[in-house]
């Protein structure tokens, strides 16, 4: 465990901060919440999970992300069905349209940072291409209970 902040981590939560920010700005989804947003992408990635995982994950109760997707259900995003391992549960799917709501939704985003990275010099871009590999598995290890 890290007892004293490494030289550079102060700058990267900030850059990585100013970008989230921008990037969120920049490809506003009207009628949708980040969480909502957020719970799409997770169950394009990851897959089928419980709401009562994805409330955990997504750092919301689970009253409230049953009402996200109960309303995500009704707008056929995702789909709901007893979960095969306990039956108390449910799992939350995310449908073909939601997948496409994803994509188009990443797309834009793509479109909308290519347009600034264009602006680097290409040294700075070749920087932030060699460093996908390393900031891909930062993005994917698991929270520290």
């Amino acid at each position: 465990m890290i007892t004293e902040i490494e030289p550079g981590l102060d700058e990267l939560a900030g850059c990585l901060e100013r970008l989230v920010g921008w990037l969120r700005r920049s490809t506003p989804i009207p009628g949708y919440s980040v969480t909502s947003r957020l719970t799409l992408s997770r169950l394009e990635g990851d897959g089928p999970a419980r709401i009562s995982d994805l409330a955990r994950l997504e750092g919301v109760t689970q009253p409230a992300i049953t009402g996200l997707v109960n309303r995500l259900e009704g707008e056929g995003l995702v789909t709901r069905s007893a979960d095969p391992t306990d039956a108390r549960a449910a799992l939350v799917t995310i449908t073909a349209a939601g997948r496409a709501f994803v994509e188009a939704r990443r797309a834009e985003r793509v479109r909308v940072l290519s347009a600034r990275i264009e602006r680097l010099p290409d040294a700075d871009r070749d920087a932030i291409l060699a460093a996908l590999p390393a900031l891909d598995r930062l993005s994917k290890l698991p929270d520290l209970a």
